[in-house]
């Protein structure tokens, strides 16, 4: 299975994202003396540009959860909560706007087709390493959501992380539904979820001058494996 991940306009991203903002395991702490983290023990990152803005996550491909039942990543976590019905779908497409995927590749440039436990076509989509190496392909693609719908064949779904704790099936509809979301309606829909007073809160970056930024990672047909 290959391991290389390629990803459209990476060359240019990566020249103006200098910065990252960490996302640690939660369990990790660090020894005495100790100044930098245990590469195995960053989940992924949040890319920051020289103007404070902060770009989507992505997965380390090194991380070794502390915990084998952790998510591996944010969107893993939020297909978590939806298999156990803490989220709903509106918060679920905030995160899909707000990460970078790993898309499995057929060899040929076109997105590998598998189907789901329910006989359903699917594009196969990994949210990190560990769910990769689930699945044999020839090649991995880096996507945002909007790139993603982009390739996305009629007719076809999208599995998320087969074989994982929390596999799930989105339609297409669903992804692009989320891009359609104004940035007028994305924020009420921060500002719902900031106000609840139970549940998984969603909340978007705040740029300071002290801490940097500000953020909490908490948050189909849900399919456990």
């Amino acid at each position: 299975m290959a391991t290389e991940t390629t990803e459209a306009g990476s060359q240019a991203e990566t020249t103006s994202q200098e910065n990252f903002f960490l996302l640690m395991d939660s369990q990790w702490k660090p020894k005495e003396g100790q100044l930098t983290p245990d590469l195995e023990s960053i989940v992924g990152v949040w890319p920051l540009d020289s103007e404070g803005n902060v770009g989507r996550f992505r997965s380390n491909p090194y991380y070794e959860p502390i915990d084998e039942n952790s998510p591996t990543d944010p969107f893993d976590a939020g297909l978590r909560l939806l298999v156990d019905n803490r989220i709903e779908g509106p918060q679920l497409q905030l995160l899909l706007l707000d990460v970078l995927f790993d898309v499995a590749m057929n060899g040929d440039g076109r997105p590998l087709v598998a189907k789901s436990p329910d006989d359903v076509p699917c594009m196969v989509i990994a949210t990190s390493e560990r769910h990769r190496s689930r699945v044999a392909s020839p090649d991995w693609r880096r996507m945002s959501v909007e790139q993603l719908v982009e390739v996305i064949p009629d007719d076809v779904e999208l599995l998320f992380n087969p074989g994982g704790p929390a596999m799930v099936r989105l339609s297409a509809e669903f992804a692009t539904s989320a891009l359609e979301l104004t940035p007028e309606q994305v924020e009420k829909a921060h500002d719902s979820f900031r106000d609840e007073d139970e549940g998984v809160h969603v909340l978007p970056w705040e740029v300071t001058e002290t801490t940097g930024t500000d953020a909490t990672d908490e948050g189909a047909t849900p399919q456990k494996s």
